[in-house]
Order: structure tokens, then C-alpha cells, then sequence
């Protein structure tokens, strides 16, 4: 997959692009169903399949007040979107100059003179150009003006849940894990550097991994998670805590990670935790000893869950 950023005429390098339009944040089953139709067209037609989407993310620049919680980094985006054969990701730079331009202008001077696509697709709440205010049926008019055909696919639904972005990050804060996996059609997970921390676990008998997790992503509701660990190309069950430690009094959220039979030092090695199932929610106890038996109950819990 090529990888563009900033400005590039596309159609100079390209022909007969089938083209995806959207934030795709989490590349979820809804997205997966967008980039699966651009992928066959681009097939049938021998052309080339392209994801075009925004960096940063639209809601930081044009709402910067606000804390973004995002389900994926751009680097996991790539990752993802690699796996499912797109040939061009363009990570098209968004600031508030470009976020002015009417949904005609957008069409016209971006995607019209940059791309000069066969076909876009994008999903049934995709909107563009200033405040947001082209919509499918917009784009469709566009394109019989501007010579390029639209398709806007059906949403995906789990049982009676619509897939979304908005919908996954709410499941995922309120600690449903499991339930996100199932939209996500994967794991939700976390990247993190592995820091210095209290080694109060490693006293226990349980030692840590403490990730430092980046501030713009979701984090799941504080508790206890039978996760999987990745390391390097292996990977290795565990349990996670998300929280402030109560018992201890500590200060600041913090995500620790405990690795079933494994004992190499991690420190200063990025590693990925997938989030499986939520075991419970954070537990104040009166000593040392309640936590230790507790600790115990989650690891086998967990251990049950994973082999399951």
C-alpha cells in the first residue's frame, strides 16, 4: 500500500480509481464494507483502490477545546487498512482553511482535480465540505455533474446495534469490551511504551507491566480485563488493571498489565494489550492479603476466558 500525504495529483500516477471517503476511525465492519466494495471495483475495473481520509482527525482542529478519544493511531490505521489490499492510503492534512471549502468546492478542487475518481463510495452518514453540510445525496449530484459515480453503502448492523465510531467508543468507556470486539470485527486494543512504575505489584507477587497509553486514545471504563498481550510477534495472556489503585491511594490513572508465565523485563519496550472481556469493576480493599486473593481469582478467571 502507498502511503500519501499532503498534496498530490493523484490522476497523474493513477487511473481508474475507486475511491473511499471517510474518517474511518477503528476501520470497523461498517468501514470494512466501504473499502471491501472500492477493493472489487478497483478488481473488476483493473483500476486502483483508494482510501482518502483526513490527519488530523476534523474534530481536532475544528473543536481543539475538546479531549479526542480516538479507537486507532494513524500507524494502526495503516496497519489495518494494509491487510485489506487498499493500494493507496491518502492521510490528506485538515486545517481550518480547508475545512471553509463548500461540499462543491471540496469535490471540485480536491476531489475532481486531485483524484479524478471512476467511483466513491462512503457510508450513509458521511458527510463533507464546510460545517458538514454535503450529504450522500449531495455527493451523488456532484458526481453527475463532475462525471464520477457514487454508491453509499447500507449500514452493518450486530443483532439490532447499527455499527459505528460514536457507538464503539461508548461501549468501550463504559468497560463492554467484548461487545466492542464484536462491532470492531477485533479486539480493541492499546499501544503503549512500558515505564518505571511503583513495582507495588512485583511486592505482591504479581509484578506489572505499566504502560504509558497515549492521550488521545479511548480508554476502557477502570477494572479488571482478561486481556492478550503482544510482544514483538508473540503474544501472551494476561490480566489488566485500568485505574487509580484505590487501595493504595494512588494518584493518577494508570493502565498495569500482569503476564501469565512470563518473566523478561519489559521496560522500554512498546507493547499492544487486547482488551477480551471485563472481569470487574476497581475494588478498594482493607489490606494487602484481600487484594492477593482477589489478584488470584481474576488470573484464573481470566485463564478460563483466554482458553475459552
Amino acid at each position: 500500500m502507498e502511503i500519501i500525504s499532503g498534496q498530490f495529483r493523484l490522476q497523474e500516477k493513477y487511473q481508474n480509481v475507486s475511491l473511499a471517503l471517510g474518517t474511518f476511525d477503528g476501520v470497523h465492519l461498517g468501514h470494512r464494507k466501504i473499502i471491501e466494495r472500492v477493493v472489487r471495483a478497483a478488481e473488476i475495473q483493473g483500476g486502483t483502490s483508494v482510501v482518502f481520509t483526513f490527519d488530523p482527525h476534523p474534530r481536532a482542529v475544528l473543536q481543539p477545546e475538546l479531549t479526542l478519544r480516538l479507537l486507532m493511531n494513524n500507524q494502526e490505521k495503516r496497519d489495518v487498512l494494509t491487510a485489506l489490499d487498499i493500494d493507496v492510503l491518502w492521510m490528506f492534512p485538515f486545517h481550518l482553511d480547508f475545512s471553509k471549502l463548500t461540499p462543491e468546492e471540496f469535490v471540485r478542487d480536491i476531489l475532481v482535480a486531485f483524484i479524478c475518481p471512476e467511483l466513491v463510495v462512503v457510508g450513509p452518514n458521511y458527510t463533507f465540505g464546510c460545517e458538514g453540510r454535503g450529504t450522500p445525496e449531495h455527493l451523488k449530484a456532484l458526481g453527475l455533474k463532475y462525471g464520477f459515480r457514487v454508491e453509499v453503502v447500507e449500514p452493518v448492523y450486530v443483532g439490532t446495534q447499527m455499527v459505528s465510531s460514536t457507538i464503539i467508543r461508548r461501549l468501550i468507556n463504559n468497560g463492554e469490551v467484548a461487545e466492542a470486539e464484536k462491532l470492531l470485527g477485533r479486539p480493541f486494543s492499546i499501544q503503549g511504551k512500558v515505564v518505571s512504575g511503583d513495582s507495588r505489584g512485583r511486592t505482591l507477587g504479581f509484578p506489572t507491566a505499566n504502560i504509558e497509553f497515549p492521550v488521545s486514545s479511548v480508554i476502557p471504563a477502570d477494572g479488571v480485563y482478561a486481556v492478550w498481550v503482544l510482544i514483538d510477534q508473540a503474544i501472551y495472556p494476561g490480566v489488566a488493571n485500568i485505574g487509580s489503585n484505590p487501595t493504595f491511594q494512588t494518584q493518577h490513572r494508570r493502565l498495569e498489565v500482569h503476564l501469565l508465565d512470563f518473566t523478561a523485563d519489559l521496560y522500554g519496550q512498546d507493547i499492544r494489550v487486547q482488551f477480551m472481556e471485563h472481569l470487574r469493576g476497581e475494588m478498594i480493599f482493607n489490606n494487602a492479603d484481600e487484594l492477593i486473593m482477589q489478584i488470584n481469582k481474576d488470573i484464573n478467571k481470566a485463564q478460563i476466558i483466554l482458553q475459552s
